[in-house]
């Protein structure tokens, strides 16, 4: 049996953490800046313009955008433990059906790797606080496969280069899942086809369409559809 790779996003791939996530960073950005851009940056404008994007990469284009100097030591300070301290008292969703479908694919001969803009601890924190409580399974699939990108974020390939060539993948025999633009397109950089999960996506359809043109070669909401779509991908 031959071996893939299956490369996954975490953030509303698979688990529900955005939702948590954008709306406190909305809220330390206006408390920041809202006296010097003169408007308060709202969940829409977030995600019209930035969805995907974290930290550094994140910081630079809110700059640009309006014109400000956005010091990422500033935005993100404390960031990770108030989002711990977070996901532990509300819990985060994960998505239905993951694991059952993660345990199909690995029997066929996948293996998977945990691929993010976002710090690998964050995830395993959701994963902690997963209200299914299946948390440690989905840990369990990635074994030592987490990396996360760093000072060069997507939408640039370079955290899935670096994941190729640290387990020894290359595009012939991955594919991602994305969820956001900026992710589809870092994984398209690098070569490997990329499938668009759609199911916690605000607007499915219009997500649907600015996946596709950045180079997804499918979208689905439900993830008992990925191995049919892997199929007749391969």
């Amino acid at each position: 049996m031959s071996e893939k790779w299956l490369f996954l996003d975490f953030d509303n791939c698979q688990m529900a953490t955005e939702h948590l996530a954008i709306p406190s960073l909305i809220k330390r950005f206006n408390d920041l800046y809202a006296t010097q851009t003169g408007v308060q940056l709202t969940y829409e404008e977030f995600q019209k313009n930035f969805h995907g994007q974290a930290r550094e990469t994140l910081c630079l284009n809110l700059s640009k955008h309006f014109e400000i100097n956005v010091d990422y030591a500033t935005l993100y300070e404390a960031r990770e433990w108030r989002m711990m301290q977070m996901l532990k008292e509300l819990g985060v969703e994960m998505a239905d059906k993951l694991i059952e479908t993660l345990e199909s694919l690995q029997e066929n001969g996948y293996r998977f790797a945990f691929v993010s803009n976002n710090p690998i601890q964050r995830g395993l924190a959701a994963m902690r606080y997963a209200t299914n409580g299946q948390g440690d399974q989905l840990a369990r699939f990635f074994g030592t496969a987490f990396f996360e990108a760093g000072d060069i974020q997507k939408p640039k390939p370079d955290v899935y280069l670096r994941a190729m060539e640290q387990v020894g993948a290359s595009p012939q025999n991955c594919y991602a899942v994305e969820d956001s633009p900026t992710g589809v397109t870092a994984a398209v950089a690098a070569g490997i086809p990329t499938f668009g999960f759609l199911g916690f996506s605000d607007d499915p359809q219009g997500m649907d369409t600015k996946l596709r043109e950045k180079g997804a070669i499918a979208c689905f909401d439900h993830w008992q559809d990925l191995p049919s779509l892997l199929l007749l991908a391969s």
